[in-house]
């Protein structure tokens, strides 16, 4: 596939350098591009050719960074010409030794579902947790062996640029709105997240919400549906009945655990949960290894990662809350009432539902970033208090003086971070150097 072909890498951030280090194993040219990195004054042991507007007549192949958006000028001509365009998932896929895939996207809950998954299968076999947490899939497709598992976190960005890609077991954790600035409408997006199930046949699996059934159905699923679901359901799958998780393989059921014995906040893990049940019955796992890894699991940093607890208040780090569903479930699974910080870079997104379902919790909400002003908005159609504040230090600062004991300072943005920060990571961690700083 790859020999002797003129290949371009666009975008060299983490997943354009994973590539380049992927490509130079095989003899082909590659041309790189990247509108915000000055590529002839790095110091790069690979050999490439920076790429000019006219090398596009000579390329083969386009593999795209996700950040990229689809209507960039380059890609628009490149598909003119019937040029290849694929993610870093797609090129993986196409060379991993390995068929024990394992895929997990959803606009919430696929950190958590993907972490949760990797650490059963660590307990069996070895296990690459790949995609949008750890390492990037292109890191380790060389390495990765025929019986090794290979558990991936794939963004809609990354899934949109797939062609071949086919796990075994396709977990989608929810679908709502999100990422409207990259996909221009709601169809796009939750067409690229329905993409993990396209290429998949009645060998395998897809797993999806029970709240999604409808949507489901909707698309050509192939592959074995299993359920989960907060209520009891008749369908295959798992679901939650007086306090506890039931697996139904279509023959029996059976009891795997007390949602008592997970240790992470709200509703929405117990669903996460869920799907790595299904993943891991479905791969024939001990339940005693099942229940064992739910346990001893505490939960995934930036996701309602509790901070410290500073004169009765406690300070929770949600920075991973990149979307307004997502921070609505960060705000209920709180136990008492809620400061809120939040804002940052505009998606294109509408923050009146959040507000509206979370008014009732909401004491406060902090504000700052791109999106300060029209969340206000927002807060002030629903009765909300707020606060416009210049940065994250300013917003703890303020969030220390209003606190009262019993109450909750939830960071969980609905935004991305990229006005102010490089990631998602980036404004976890310094928010949680700001908490421990209080006195």
């Amino acid at each position: 596939m790859l020999e002797n072909k003129n290949i371009l890498i666009m975008g060299f951030g983490v997943t354009g350098r994973a590539a380049l280090k992927f490509l130079k194993n095989y003899p082909c040219k590659i041309y790189i591009y990247d509108g915000n990195v000055k590529l002839e004054n790095l110091n790069i042991d690979e050999d490439f050719i920076i790429f000019k507007e006219e090398d596009l007549e000579k390329i083969d192949l386009i593999i795209k960074s996700p950040g990229i958006y689809p209507d960039h000028e380059i890609l628009v001509n490149a598909r003119k010409k019937n040029i290849e365009i694929i993610s870093d998932i797609e090129l993986s896929y196409r060379n991993l030794k390995t068929k024990n895939i394992v895929s997990v996207t959803g606009t919430n809950g696929k950190t958590t579902t993907t972490t949760v998954i990797g650490d059963i299968l660590r307990r069996v076999g070895n296990t690459y947790v790949v995609g949008n947490i750890g390492l990037g899939i292109l890191e380790i497709t060389e390495e990765a062996k025929e019986k090794d598992y290979v558990v991936i976190e794939a963004s809609s960005f990354q899934l949109d640029d797939t062609e071949t890609f086919k796990p075994h077991i396709g977990v989608l954790t929810y679908v709502t709105s999100d990422h409207l600035d990259w996909h221009k409408s709601v169809e796009n997006y939750v067409d690229a997240k329905f993409k993990i199930f396209a290429n998949q046949d009645e060998f395998d699996y897809a797993i999806l919400n029970y709240e999604d059934k409808k949507l489901a159905e909707s698309y050509n699923i192939k592959s074995q549906k299993y359920y989960f679901s907060m209520e009891k359901i008749d369908e295959k799958g798992a679901y939650v009945e007086n306090g506890k998780i039931y697996f139904n393989d279509g023959n029996r059921v059976c009891e795997i655990v007390d949602t008592n014995q997970i240790k992470i906040l709200g509703e929405h893990n117990i669903k996460n949960i869920m799907a790595a049940i299904i993943v891991a019955r479905l791969l024939n796992i001990d339940d005693e290894i099942i229940i064992n890894s739910i346990k001893s699991f505490t939960g995934v940093e930036h996701r309602i990662e509790f901070v410290r607890e500073v004169a009765g208040v406690k300070y929770y780090n949600d920075s991973k809350g990149t979307n307004p569903d997502s921070t609505e479930v960060a705000v209920a699974a709180m136990e008492g009432d809620v400061i809120l910080i939040a804002g940052g870079y505009d998606k294109g997104a509408n923050f009146d539902d959040l507000v509206e379902k979370s008014k009732n919790k909401l004491k406060d909400v902090i504000l700052f970033g791109e999106t300060a002003e029209k969340f206000s908005k927002s807060c002030k159609k629903f009765g909300v208090e707020f606060y416009i504040v210049r940065d994250l230090g300013k917003a703890v600062e303020l969030a220390n003086k209003i606190a009262e004991n019993g109450e909750d300072v939830l960071l969980s943005p609905a935004c991305a971070s990229w006005d102010m920060y490089r990631d998602y990571e980036v404004r976890g961690r310094h928010f949680k150097d700001l908490v421990r700083e209080l006195v």
